[in-house]
């Protein structure tokens, strides 16, 4: 099994930064944004390793990308890209990863090696409060929300290839109303000697959620995503080898706040009447609809691969 100890020693945590907006027309409101992205790529022959690493600056409006590549010409190939983007929005937030690597390895006498890897983080955090007529502030009720999960997640490589290679795509989200947060994560692996398989209770299309709540009380929520994708290739002496893998983390068709589904006193008797307003001005009671479209995932892909290309020709 071949594994890339070094790609890990040159790749830094990406770091996260947070941005107060000011939005509504009743006076300033906060909302939190916290987005950060990673992007590297490296290859290793006989005389050392080269590497690139980028990370993504968070950006006023609260997203972030990087991107890295790394190529060679002749018959020996060794390349690798990998990017990322980040972006958080009241009530949504968007992250893709992606990685590529190629390799061709003509010689008898050589390891070669090459490796990508993405990441890609964002989150939202504002404060809301319930209140319903005829209900007192301070009544304990049931409120069931939903999360909409938008994406997709894959794998994708050679056949023929005769070396090691390993490669995995990931993404969670976080949601958190009040005292009671929500974890979904699902990791899509693939290893030497194994079929790709999925790892987790991650699933896309909507989750709703109970949780208590107080009314007329300030209620903390937030919301946030991880995309990760990564890819490696290695030959070994006496064994030509060549071939090309790609990995993708695509969840830039959201991961949004997806509306009250159902407010009930803690009896169960159900309202219908009430306001959700956030301290940002975003309205619970509706779902987040994304005003930026986004990449689909083979066009991300394609982007990536052309931008290896391109490199290459330079």
């Amino acid at each position: 099994m071949f594994n890339v100890p070094f790609l890990q020693a040159h790749t830094r945590r990406f770091g996260c930064a947070l941005i107060v907006c000011a939005l509504g027309s009743a006076g300033a409101h906060a909302a939190y944004y916290s987005t950060g992205t990673t992007a590297a790529s490296l290859s290793s022959v006989a005389n050392g390793p080269n590497d690139q690493t980028n990370h993504g600056a968070t950006v006023p409006g609260g997203s972030a990308a990087s991107s890295a590549v790394l190529s060679s010409s002749g018959n020996r190939v060794i390349e690798g890209g990998a990017q990322s983007t980040a972006r958080a929005e009241p009530g949504g937030v968007h992250v893709v990863a992606d990685a590529n690597v190629r390799l061709n390895n003509p010689d008898y006498n050589l390891n070669l090696a090459v490796a990508a890897s993405s990441t890609a983080h964002a989150s939202f955090s504002d404060t809301l409060i319930i209140s319903a007529p005829g209900l007192a502030a301070g009544t304990a009720a049931l409120l069931t929300y939903r999360v909409s999960v938008s994406g997709d997640l894959g794998i994708q490589g050679s056949n023929s290839w005769n070396g090691g290679w390993n490669a995995s795509s990931y993404w969670s989200f976080t949601a958190t109303l009040g005292s009671s947060s929500t974890f979904r994560s699902l990791l899509h692996d693939w290893t030497p000697g194994s079929d790709p398989r999925l790892l987790g209770d991650g699933r896309f299309g909507n989750l709703d959620i109970t949780v208590p709540v107080i009314l007329g009380t300030v209620l903390p929520f937030s919301l946030g995503g991880n995309a990760s994708a990564s890819v490696s290739l290695g030959s070994t002496p006496y064994e030509p080898s060549s071939g090309q893998f790609a990995a993708f983390s695509n969840l830039g068709n959201t991961i949004g706040w997806g509306g009250i589904v159902m407010l009930t006193t803690a009896e169960g008797a159900p309202t219908s009447t009430y306001s959700a307003l956030g301290d940002s001005g975003f309205d619970y009671r509706q779902a987040y609809v994304s005003a930026v479209p986004e990449p689909a995932p083979a066009v991300l892909l394609a982007s990536g691969l052309l931008a290896l290309l391109a490199w290459r020709r330079r």
